[in-house]
């Protein structure tokens, strides 16, 4: 028994995170699965802090109990109680008794309520991202928008000084063509003014 306790001490562990991944499956999903197991009397392995750790033979179970939900569509109760009844006979028996005398503490299955609770701060902490993610999507609006604003503004702005512009350049030349032919008619009036001057002179 203690060669296969050293033996199972040194093989490899996978967090909850990298069997998910492995499995393709969310977090939850995988805690929902391992919480049914232990229900039927599977065990995992303990780390101190009481986070599930997973064997290699661990994962070939969670792979076997997704083949028969998911690709056989057997119920998971019914499932795990074949998981279980494969597993713990023969070189099963092996597993559980390491797995019991590696523990550091008894840890009590959860309970559904705890699992629902689990569910909805997961459920709350997805909604809560989603809505930190649209409120910078709407800030971000905001912010395009306030600044489409004022490039319009000033677009209006430079318009409008433009045609001002171009409307007091307009009436300084009709003002300086009315000063050219008012000049013109002024010269033509003192000309003509000269000439019957110098008639009258004469005669």
């Amino acid at each position: 028994m203690g060669d296969v306790i050293e033996l199972v001490a040194r093989e490899r562990t996978y967090s909850g995170r990298e069997v998910a991944e492995m499995l393709g499956i969310g977090a939850s999903t995988l805690r929902k699965w391992s919480m049914l197991l232990e229900q039927h009397g599977y065990w995992f392995l303990r780390d101190n802090q009481n986070r599930r750790e997973y064997r290699q033979m661990d994962v070939s179970c969670l792979t076997r109990f997704y083949e028969l939900t998911k690709d056989q569509l057997i119920p998971q109760e019914e499932a795990a109680l074949m998981i279980v009844s494969q597993n713990y006979t023969g070189a099963g028996a092996a597993h559980r008794e390491t797995a019991v005398a590696l523990a550091p503490v008894a840890h009590p299955v959860a309970t559904e309520d705890t699992l629902e609770a689990l569910d909805a701060i997961d459920e709350k902490l997805h909604a809560l991202a989603l809505h930190v993610k649209q409120q910078d999507e709407n800030q971000q609006d905001e912010n395009q928008q306030a600044l489409l604003a004022r490039l319009e503004k000033q677009e209006a702005y430079i318009r409008s000084s433009l045609k001002e512009r171009d409307r007091r350049l307009t009436k300084a030349m009709s003002d300086i063509m009315d000063a050219k032919v008012q000049l013109a008619k002024l010269k033509d009036a003192e000309r003509k003014t000269s000439i019957w001057h110098k008639l009258f002179r004469l005669s």
